[in-house]
């Protein structure tokens, strides 16, 4: 099975790609990054951008599922959150199905939920995405949902944020105090 990871030189791409490596999948790795990785050897890497649908087109060639990671990140300027997250993904979602492709997982965020009221949260409580990055998560989340509507199997994914090896800022540092034992707020 031939697997498409987009944001694959981002955290949770890279961890998400040596899973998959170790469960003998072949991998194809999409992201505007350079992929910086010891596994660069063992996959296809495609460096480029998820808007580009001729980029997409022929990264999508001849997989089977497609995991979609990439986004612009909440410090981006806000049209290139708003681009990426909505339209790169209505792009994946529309070269996924003209290339027959059968499984598109999205990778969301718990930012849909905006500042919530309570806990826990539902998956089925409201959309309330706080600025750029959590109002193009929600409407991302929308056209997957239309897919879905028309017989796509997408699921959508709400993770928590990170942590782990080569988690950059200070969750490098709080994953580092974990590993050693200490001691420290949360």
């Amino acid at each position: 099975m031939k697997i498409l990871v987009t944001g694959g030189a981002g955290f949770l791409g890279i961890n998400l790609i040596r899973y998959l490596l170790q469960k003998n999948y072949d991998i194809v790795s999409l992201d505007l990054a350079e992929f910086n990785y010891p596994e660069k050897e063992k996959i296809n890497v495609i460096q480029g951008d998820i808007r580009n649908r001729n980029t997409v087109e022929k990264a999508i060639s001849g997989v089977d599922a497609i995991v979609h990671s990439a986004m612009a990140l909440p410090l981006y300027p806000k049209y290139e959150i708003i681009s990426t997250g909505i339209e790169g993904t209505k792009i994946l979602l529309e070269e996924a199905q003209r290339a027959n492709v059968n499984r598109f997982v999205h990778i969301s965020s718990t930012a849909v939920y905006g500042i919530p009221d309570h806990h826990p949260l539902y998956e089925t409580d409201k959309l309330d995405g706080v600025g750029p990055y959590g109002k193009a998560k929600v409407e991302a989340e929308k056209i997957c949902e239309n897919f879905r509507k028309a017989g796509n199997c997408v699921p959508i994914l709400r993770p928590k944020s990170f942590i782990g090896p080569e988690r950059l800022g200070v969750f490098a540092l709080l994953y580092d105090w974990a590993y050693t034992g200490h001691n420290f707020p949360m």
